[in-house]
């Protein structure tokens, strides 16, 4: 574990935020994630844990690069999974809030700043806001247009994981993320939304907020439409489909039903590789669903 003693003594009793950073089969993208912290504006006090788990050196070059402008923790860990990468890096987590953008992602300047002026609020408990590709667009979900404090029947449309900040008292309450979900996992998706069905649990009178001024931008991986797009379609919807599986409450099943019916009409629109990547969504979330049941009966 490497980080930058000088600024660590200065400043380890005043970190606000904790950015904890997953990150596997690195190809130059977390040295522009690393960068676009660098250039935070007006930010809070913040750190950076990187939990590397590509089991050798090419990160160490990176770290070093960065360690004398970002007060960087580097963790390598021997196994590989992005929610016990993010749950092990919130209890190394110094900071009062946590964050877990992806090691594609680069924060806009103002993005840490945007989050501290929300935060400011005490009863909020939770932060999120949107993706955006090269040109500035909202994409990856369908974000809401305005600001908005969100419950569990609308927080659909208000986050991903990338985007999402949280206190770290709720997200040890919580019990962190559930590690059989996400990238890495046996159901590879939907990770923040079953841990912030599971906050909400715990929020009582605190609010979560999204708020559209907290950007960073996320590569558009689809389109296009290729093989590669429908095995990916598939592979996010046997997690889908393990949530419905492990959360069948009204916003769950609701939520699910939408996106089998969405799915549907757009296999019928017959679209080629489009058409057969919502297929493959189909067959995916009915695998999830099968698969969890299965799994808790043989327990």
């Amino acid at each position: 574990m490497e980080d930058c003693p000088s600024v660590t003594a200065q400043h380890e009793k005043t970190i606000q935020y904790s950015l904890i950073i997953a990150t596997l089969h690195d190809d130059g993208d977390l040295a522009l994630c690393l960068a676009s912290l660098v250039g935070q504006v007006d930010a809070p006090m913040f750190e950076v844990i990187v939990v590397d788990q590509n089991g050798d050196d090419r990160l160490l070059e990176v770290v070093d690069q960065f360690s004398g402008q970002l007060l960087i923790t580097h963790e390598r860990v021997s196994f590989r999974g992005a929610s016990r990468a993010r749950n092990l890096g919130g209890r190394l987590a110094r900071g009062i809030w946590l964050g877990f953008p992806d090691d594609d992602c680069r924060l806009l300047p103002n993005a840490l700043s945007e989050v501290s002026r929300v935060a400011r609020d005490p009863q909020v408990q939770v932060i999120t806001g949107q993706t955006i590709d090269e040109a500035g667009a909202p994409n990856v979900l369908r974000w809401k247009q305005a600001p908005t404090v969100f419950c569990r029947r609308t927080m659909f449309g208000c986050l991903t994981e990338a985007t999402l900040f949280v206190r770290r008292d709720l997200f040890i309450l919580t019990g962190g993320f559930d590690e059989r979900f996400g990238p890495g996992a046996p159901y590879p998706a939907a990770e923040g939304i079953d841990l912030m069905h599971r906050m909400f649990e715990h929020i009582g009178s605190g609010k979560a907020c999204y708020d559209p001024q907290i950007k960073m931008r996320h590569p558009s991986k689809i389109p296009p439409w290729n093989r590669w797009a429908v095995s990916r379609f598939h592979s996010y919807a046997i997690g889908d489909g393990a949530l419905i599986a492990k959360n069948p409450k009204p916003h769950i099943l609701n939520w699910g039903l939408r996106a089998l019916v969405s799915a549907l009409l757009q296999v019928f629109s017959f679209k080629g590789w489009k058409s057969a990547a919502f297929a493959a969504r189909i067959v995916g979330l009915f695998k999830g669903f099968v698969t969890y049941h299965l799994a808790s009966w043989r327990k």
